[in-house]
């Protein structure tokens, strides 16, 4: 697969980022990333008003946000790929020298990177995974999507150590997210997710605010509040979301069946209508793209 570097689609060997990029000295850069089915990009406009927050928030200038559809379809038509991920990073650019100070005037560095993924219809139930529960170390400012994720790694291969695949991350005796997703849980028949507002602020995840949606379509009550690991630990069912995988049930934690050790209907019923969802907007896309401008 060919990438994009710096409005090029270029073969791997061929693309070249300098030693002094501010990405690879400082971790200093945002990044995305957005599936698609059928080159239909799952809440892409969720991603890019996300994407110009976090290069906002980070100060990061140069690079307009809402050029990120376009170099997504650009690379997937190159590419001839259907069903994807795209993954973009922008970094503060490169610099003359190490210099914890940014220089002024600095062009980003911009990456997209292409994966084949697998098509909506091979999706037919939520993945069920274990996770493990972790004390947050990372930074406070988790609402910046930052490329210098040590902090998340570090958390996953612990979680990887412990046979799970997930660490959902708490502070205070508050659940947060995960290492790479948001949660929520279902408390007596009622859809809770922490809120992306507390203090310090969470992830603004895409998948979230999907989930959250279907939940309310689905005529669930809902709430978005803070959790408490008690909460979490004698919850019904624990979901994670994700843009990668939609929904997934959560059916061990900390070692400890959650249920009974199967995804549960809150989990599946939202699963189908996210997949559902999609398929609907995927539909009405194809409508718009297929009707006659009339003259």
């Amino acid at each position: 697969m060919d990438l994009y570097l710096n409005g090029s689609i270029l073969d791997p060997a061929q693309a070249h980022i300098s030693v002094f990029d501010r990405g690879f000295l400082f971790g200093d850069g945002v990044y995305e990333v957005v599936r698609f089915f059928d080159r239909f990009g799952v809440a892409l406009d969720l991603h890019t008003r996300r994407l110009a927050r976090s290069l906002a928030l980070a100060g990061i200038e140069g690079f307009d946000p809402h050029s990120f559809p376009q170099i997504c379809q650009a690379l997937l038509a190159h590419d001839n790929l259907q069903n994807a991920t795209i993954y973009l990073q922008v970094t503060r650019g490169v610099a003359t020298s190490r210099n914890h100070i940014p220089s002024p005037g600095m062009m980003p560095t911009v990456v997209a990177i292409a994966t084949p993924a697998e098509p909506l219809d091979s999706l037919t139930a939520p993945q069920e995974i274990s996770a493990i529960t972790a004390e947050d170390l990372r930074w406070r400012l988790c609402e910046i999507k930052t490329i210098a994720l040590m902090g998340n790694v570090l958390h996953l291969i612990d979680a990887d150590s412990k046979g799970a695949s997930e660490a959902i991350l708490h502070r205070g005796g508050f659940v947060g997210e995960g290492a790479y997703s948001n949660v929520a849980i279902s408390l007596d028949g009622v859809f809770v997710t922490p809120p992306i507002s507390d203090e310090p602020p969470i992830l603004h995840g895409t998948a979230r605010a999907d989930l959250l949606s279907a939940a309310r379509r689905l005529g669930l009550p809902c709430e978005s509040r803070r959790v408490s690991l008690d909460e979490l630990r004698c919850a019904r069912e624990v979901m994670i979301s994700s843009s990668r995988r939609l929904v997934s049930s959560v059916v061990k934690l900390d070692g400890v069946c959650v249920g009974s050790g199967q995804a549960g209907p809150m989990s599946i019923a939202l699963f189908h209508e996210c997949c559902q969802s999609i398929r609907l907007a995927m539909g009405e896309q194809q409508a718009a793209v297929s009707t006659p401008v009339s003259a």
